[in-house]
């Protein structure tokens, strides 16, 4: 009985039951691989249909244009090349997988040009971020296509990978970043497309050597060793930043998970409504930045908060609280409102977006733009309220305004502050303001000498 059930799991476990033939499979990877005319013009509407799909968000359109996309064909023949040391079938291969990635390229930059619609949705997003299930979606579905490559009936693993190991957006997102002048989506788009291209080749040589496909023979013995040297060192060169990404991939989302864990812990179980995160892994110097609802935090706060990063292992993380929410941008305002759900918190969040901004109008820097825009001599200007000591005048506080001007020029003359206080009391709706001048402004001296004449 055991010997039977162990022959059971050994035949249903082992890849090589029910493979094709080791030759078949070779010519169906190297047919795959091949560029024709039809697969050319697959591509180019394959692509025009995806770059379509990520422009209007429409997720049923992108699976559909991976579907039909044969940009896996060569990848997984390059992968294969390399275990069974067929160097003409690998150059053969790089050179298709570049001229297919450049067609792709070419024509969603062409399509994100003439779009009408330039704002990157949800989707385009998506793929400038790289993560560790990239790596292993990669992996898993590398290896999955070439056991579907190897059978007589492919079913629908093929498709299946097509859309797991998504090749096609990245590339798409690649064109919009170009067509948009938009440089982060190049790069972190193309980044995820080599992942997905290594990770791909690396299962399909792993999968080729298990299933012992024939190696290329050479007939010149030092041909085959130089063959074998440098498709070694190819390998190698594969492998290597594959497990580099791998590594930091895992840091990477160590980091995500503790910076996660940290703002919950820290903040929100604390009460404390956080409408905008940001957090950026660095091996060296990793950053976390928060900023609140309402709340305002003093300096010895903020250090008491930092002081708890290595609690949560994040090391060599700097803590950033944005203090002033009006500091945020419309599209951060924008994100952190479509991430609250409860109708009170968001009507709590624009109130306090409508406070923020009623201060950003009142601050001093703002202040001392428009300041500065009616006159250069304008340095610096500070505000603030004086409380009386009499019972009288305590419920009603006087605004105060120091206005600073430039020391080594002339000081402002009287009419001049006149017009600043003026200005100053409509500005801030205060009608009991003080205005203190530094230097102290002068009379004219045309005024000066009308005085004393009088």
């Amino acid at each position: 009985m055991t010997k039977s059930v162990q022959q059971f799991f050994k035949k249903l476990l082992d890849l090589r039951e029910g493979a094709e033939d080791r030759r078949t499979i070779i010519d169906n990877i190297k047919d795959d691989s091949d560029v024709s005319s039809a697969r050319v013009w697959v591509l180019i509407f394959a692509i025009g249909a995806c770059s379509v799909g990520l422009n209007i968000n429409s997720i049923p359109v992108i699976i559909g244009a991976m579907l039909i996309s044969p940009l896996m064909g060569p990848i997984v023949s390059l992968g294969m090349s390399l275990a069974i040391y067929d160097w003409g079938l690998m150059r053969r291969s790089f050179r298709n997988l570049l001229l297919l990635t450049a067609i792709s390229i070419t024509v969603s930059t062409i399509y994100f040009a003439l779009s009408p619609i330039s704002n990157a949705q949800s989707e385009l997003l998506a793929r400038t971020s790289p993560t560790i299930f990239d790596v292993l979606i990669a992996v898993f579905g590398g290896m999955a296509g070439f056991i579907g490559i190897s059978r007589a009936r492919h079913g629908n693993i093929i498709p299946g990978v097509a859309i797991a190991t998504a090749i096609m957006p990245p590339l798409c997102t690649v064109g919009y970043g170009i067509a948009t002048l938009q440089w982060n989506f190049v790069y972190g788009a193309f980044y995820l497309f080599l992942i997905n291209c290594i990770f791909i080749c690396l299962s399909a040589l792993v999968v080729s050597r298990y299933l012992k496909l024939p190696k290329r023979e050479y007939p010149d013995l030092a041909h085959r060793k130089r063959v074998n040297h440098f498709i070694t060192i190819i390998i190698i060169i594969i492998v290597s930043p594959a497990a580099y990404l791998a590594y930091t991939f895992v840091g990477q989302n160590n980091f995500n998970q503790n910076a996660e864990l940290y703002i919950r812990d820290v903040f929100e179980a604390q009460g404390y409504v956080v409408i905008h995160r940001d957090v950026a892994y660095s091996r060296t110097d990793s950053r976390i930045e928060v900023a609140f609802l309402a709340e305002r935090f003093s300096d010895i706060e903020i250090e008491a908060f930092a002081d708890r990063l290595p609690e949560f292992g994040l090391d060599n993380t700097s803590l950033n609280i944005r203090q002033n929410s009006f500091a945020l941008t419309e599209e951060e305002w924008t994100t952190a409102l479509n991430e609250i759900r409860g109708d009170e918190d968001k009507v709590s969040a624009l109130e306090a977006r409508l406070e923020a901004e009623q201060q950003s109008f009142e601050s001093p820097a703002r202040l001392l733009g428009e300041a500065r825009a009616i006159n250069q001599l304008v340095q610096n200007i500070a505000v603030g309220t004086i409380e009386s000591g009499t019972a009288e005048a305590s419920a009603q506080d006087q605004t105060i305004v120091l206005l600073y001007t430039d020391a080594t020029a002339a000081p402002l003359t009287i009419s001049e502050a006149d017009g600043f206080k003026l200005w100053l009391q409509t500005r801030l709706r205060a009608d009991d303001l003080l205005l203190i001048v530094s230097p102290q402004p002068t009379m004219p001296a045309r005024d000066i000498d009308t005085v004393t004449q009088e």
